[in-house]
């Protein structure tokens, strides 16, 4: 979590959040299923990705 928000785009990858966290993929989605993060969002028909500022406000709640 060494990222500063600023210098992040705002849709990242189930790899971007595993680099972010330091867990791997399959957590990110265990996690997204849970409730721990919220869910993605499908932006195209082979493309689904995480709005990163969710989830920096998901983080701040918490």
């Amino acid at each position: 979590m060494s990222l500063e928000h600023s210098q992040i785009r705002r849709w990242v990858t189930d790899k971007f959040l595993s680099d972010y966290y330091q867990v791997s993929r399959v957590t990110i989605w265990a996690w997204a299923k849970s409730g721990r993060l919220p869910p993605p969002e499908k932006l195209g028909p082979n493309t689904t990705r995480w709005d990163f500022k969710k989830i920096i406000e998901a983080e701040e709640a918490a």
